[in-house]
């Protein structure tokens, strides 16, 4: 390869460069709002503001979304992680007006900037605690020029309380057996939230340990979303091909993300009984005889009877 033809081809990626990249850059003011105390079934609108350093940005898409536990941790509202609720929240809010416009600005960094409003409508059977949801943006709009964009976006974040005794707290109420399948043995876990809010992405794990106590294996496996007083199950399984049939020591752990919960207990491991496959037996057809003599009785005394 020449070292004029590098050359050209170098000048001419950065002659392409503005055409392929078109970057969206979009954001919210304020990035956090929040909005005090309601009550269930009651409403509230809510008022922030889109603006962008990107002069071709013309539309962007609102998307309501669910409360990240993650953020909440990180905020200024960790101490109140005890009381906060996972409730569903997205289908609480509506949009007045979807996509929206961002209009023009005249000079300076920000480029362009629109007020957006939303109702978040709360349900009856609200939980107390805190809550927090999200609206996601999905600018579009790129110059015709580009060939694809790179789009940057800060969501909004909003949080509320709810009055009332909020907690998170759960149990392991028992892990049983549940069968064999394919060398496998089911384990149940049996799990209740005995809190008052709902707790999402939480994970239940068993460690096993044989007689002497030395960990033979973990199993873990997550769920999503139990409601207060509800009882849910995970189920686990773990391979038993190789294990003596005998009892085993459990130590069962419940994490709900903001705190956990244990039982020990024990679970027998039995042979796997085969069951044969049921067969017909064919035998030899005997014709039954005695169905014959009752026949020809019954013509014998009906003939005597005719006759009579």
């Amino acid at each position: 390869m020449s070292k004029q033809f590098i050359i050209i081809l170098f000048f001419s990626l950065l002659i392409l460069i503005p055409c392929v990249i078109a970057q969206l850059t979009i954001g919210v003011s304020p990035p956090v709002v929040y909005l005090g105390d309601m009550e269930p079934d009651s409403s509230k609108i809510v008022r922030f503001n889109l603006i962008t350093t990107s002069g071709e940005v013309i539309l962007t898409y609102l998307t309501p979304m669910n409360g990240d536990l993650g953020w909440f941790k990180a905020s200024k509202y960790n101490d109140y992680l005890s009381n906060f609720s996972e409730q569903e929240s997205a289908s609480w809010i509506r949009f007045t007006k979807n996509p929206v416009e961002v209009e023009e600005t005249l000079g300076g960094t920000i480029k362009g900037a629109s007020e957006v409003r939303f109702i978040v409508k709360l349900p009856e059977d609200v939980e107390p605690g805190y809550h927090m949801g999200m609206i996601g943006l999905d600018p579009v709009g790129a110059s015709k020029d580009a060939m694809f964009s790179i789009k940057t976006t800060v969501p909004l974040i909003f949080i509320f309380r709810i009055p009332g005794n909020a907690f998170r707290s759960a149990k392991i109420i028992d892990v049983v057996p549940g069968g064999y399948s394919e060398g496998n043995l089911k384990l149940k876990m049996f799990i209740e939230n005995t809190g008052t809010v709902t707790l999402q992405s939480f994970k239940g794990k068993i460690d096993i340990f044989d007689k002497d106590g030395e960990k033979i294996t973990s199993l873990s496996e997550g769920e999503n979303s139990i409601e207060p007083g509800e009882v849910r199950v995970i189920n686990l399984l773990w391979s038993v091909r190789d294990i003596e049939e005998g009892e085993y020591d459990v130590l069962a752990t419940f994490d709900y993300s903001t705190d956990s919960t244990s039982k020990n207990t024990t679970i027998e491991v039995s042979k796997i009984s085969i069951i044969p496959s049921p067969r017909v037996i064919e035998g030899v057809y005997v014709f039954p005889w005695w169905i014959l003599i009752i026949i020809v009785v019954i013509f014998i005394i009906s003939y005597f009877i005719y006759k009579s």
